[in-house]
């Protein structure tokens, strides 16, 4: 059963960079909310055990740029998917996704 407030929205084309503030690493978005992501094809071995990261979202000429709090982890044979929270994510991102959500409702 799904119990997320806010609806993942599918994306394309969404890049992200990502800081442990140790290290970093690339990978793509998967997909969206207006309160969290998905990031996918992320390096296994990144960000073992820490409490928040600096994401940098790209997607065409927009990018974001904030803080997250890990909230679940999946992880492949090459590489790992996780899930993040934004916990107070900056205006520009909301008007993005709930300009997404309207577009797709039509």
């Amino acid at each position: 059963m799904e119990k997320r407030k806010h609806r993942r929205l599918y994306v394309r084309n969404m890049h992200i960079d990502v800081s442990d503030g140790i290290g970093c690493c690339t990978g793509t978005v998967r997909d969206i909310s207006r309160v969290g992501l998905c990031l996918a094809d992320m390096a296994k071995r990144f960000g073992k055990k820490m409490d928040t990261y600096t994401v940098v979202a790209t997607s065409e000429n927009r990018r974001f740029k904030f803080r997250v709090r890990p909230r679940w982890e999946q992880v492949g044979t090459v590489s790992k998917r996780m899930g993040v929270e934004i916990p107070d994510p900056p205006s520009q991102w909301t008007e993005f996704v709930v300009t997404l959500e309207a577009q797709r409702r039509q």
